[in-house]
């Protein structure tokens, strides 16, 4: 089965069914999303695209995002999601990179792409989607007069649906490749973690440029024929609403977003009673933010989960009865990433190239396999080839694993900080300053120091109202950690830098420290 193939099957069995819903504006069912999808893959064709010519498209959230997808699905040609969070410099890298013949832009988005898209050798098409685009080619009229036969390309489960950039955390995002049998291989995994009934309701509110629609939401709820609410952009004021309004059932959102929502002022006068499954993931959970999450949602409703771009957001996922037990237990596993997907194995690596002992303080890199893992990243030979081992993917995290199969994150291999000699996971010095009340956000960094080569750097981002001081925080964690590990210096600023998939940038953060440290 390919994605087309579930597009069709919906508009068969769940036709006039709402599919795609943008309050306010939009409603479409699946015979529309069928037939609009269908038009815009012949309408690619016959401007001249071909089977692996890559279509990007740099666009905020909304129904014709999930529309283009399952055109190119059915088309056979690469849909290449773009991040509209980097720099015009960035995004014109990274698209040169890629060579897309077209791309489609939004409305909201066209001052941004006209300050790259002449950068674009590759370029031929530019279509706008959205009112007063300014474009020649509109994406309404090219579906309007267009056929609606399917398309004759011959495909199979080895065609690449997309590309899905990386996060792009240590520099330019990479294009993961990302096939029919990856795409249909993270719906059954995700549909086995989560209570899906026909009808669902999805809201998205992640960008959908981070594997277009979330495999971790979109994708489960589409294949029993439910429907997304499709809001532009994250705020936690339409999110409450939301959940209320469409009686949502499942949703995906970063921690971040789960934060901004525990700490809006009227959570607690609203119902989320409908909602089965809050999925997030994209960075670390820290356990604080799992606890205040499940006295809001329920117990039987939040499930962080491990998973990247490179394994189509799957990979390892902490599941509500995996608490059902003691406290001490509890307490652990809620710390841990959780146990494989279904149709994921994982292992722990250590450096001399063996499994760690199940001990839960070996550390080793995680490596994972299954369908869900891509191919290798386009046009990037050597990339792929040092990112795999024996058919396994090495993730670049840092893991431990106990006795009862789960498995723990304590770092990134590039976050880990040496200071006098001794490995420092900045993970677990951000956990331990995530429990202070006052703390909203935070992130742990290295920074050069004349003696111990690393020292430990808090960045910090208060509650509103807040008047902690830096040593108040330190204090804290010096309580709680070993002295090596407790920040050696600590600085408020008003936000974190956040990449388009919910991490903190801390390439930036250190980039940051050493142009003030060197003037």
């Amino acid at each position: 089965m390919l994605i087309g193939d579930i597009v069709r099957r919906n508009a068969q069995y769940f036709g006039d069914a709402d599919a795609l819903v943008v309050p306010g504006t939009t409603t479409r069912s699946w015979r529309e999303v069928d037939d609009r999808s269908t038009r815009f893959a012949n309408a690619l064709l016959g401007l001249g695209l071909e089977k692996t010519d890559r279509l990007a498209v740099f666009s905020s959230n909304r129904a014709e995002y999930i529309e283009i997808f399952f055109a190119t699905a059915k088309s056979g040609i690469i849909g290449a999601a773009t991040n509209i969070r980097l720099a015009p410099s960035e995004l014109a890298s990274y698209l040169q990179y890629v060579e897309p013949t077209a791309i489609v832009v939004s409305a909201d988005q066209v001052e941004t792409a006209r300050r790259f898209i002449d950068e674009l050798p590759s370029l031929r098409f530019v279509i706008g989607v959205g009112d007063g685009h300014g474009f020649a080619l509109d994406y309404d009229e090219l579906v309007e007069t267009s056929s609606s036969a399917a398309p004759d390309v011959t495909l199979d489960d080895t065609d690449i649906y997309q590309l899905g950039a990386t996060s792009g955390t240590t520099g330019v995002p990479k294009g993961t490749i990302l096939t029919h049998r990856n795409a249909i291989a993270a719906m059954l995994n995700w549909m086995a973690e989560m209570p899906i009934r026909d009808g669902d309701t999805n809201l998205q509110c992640i960008p959908m440029f981070f594997n277009p629609g979330g495999p971790a939401q979109l994708h489960p709820v589409m294949m029993k024929g439910g429907r997304s609410i499709i809001h532009a952009g994250f705020d936690p004021s339409e999110f409450i609403a939301a959940v209320a309004e469409y009686g949502v059932t499942h949703t995906t959102a970063v921690p971040t977003m789960i934060g901004m929502v525990l700490d809006h002022p009227e959570v607690a006068d609203h119902d989320f009673s409908t909602l089965r499954a809050v999925v997030t993931g994209g960075s670390p959970v820290p356990p604080e933010l799992i606890d205040r999450a499940e006295r809001l949602f329920g117990s039987a409703v939040f499930r962080p989960f491990f998973g990247m771009a490179e394994t189509y957001s799957c990979g390892l996922v902490l599941r509500p009865e995996h608490l059902e037990t003691d406290a001490d237990t509890a307490a652990r596993r809620v710390a841990s990433a959780g146990k494989p997907h279904p149709l994921i194995q994982a292992r722990v690596i250590g450096d001399d190239d063996a499994e760690v002992p199940t001990d839960g303080t070996t550390s080793g890199e995680l490596q994972l396999r299954g369908d869900t893992v891509s191919p290798g990243y386009f046009r990037m030979d050597d990339e792929t080839a040092a990112s795999r081992v024996d058919g396994w993917f090495k993730t670049g995290d840092i893991a431990v694993t106990h006795a009862d199969g789960f498995i723990t994150i304590v770092d990134r291999k590039k976050d880990v900080i040496i200071t006098g000699g001794i490995n420092v996971f900045s993970s677990e010095i951000e956990n331990v300053v995530y429990t202070h009340p006052d703390v909203a956000q935070c992130a742990v960094i290295g920074v050069p120091h004349p003696q111990w080569g690393e020292a430990i750097h808090a960045v910090v981002v208060l509650r509103p109202g807040s008047d902690a001081t830096e040593a108040a925080v330190i204090d804290h964690c010096a309580e709680r950690l070993a002295s090596y590990k407790k920040p050696r210096s600590l600085e408020f600023v008003d936000e974190l830098p956040i990449g388009g998939t919910g991490k903190v940038l801390k390439r930036e953060l250190r980039e940051r420290y050493a142009a003030r440290t060197s003037s």
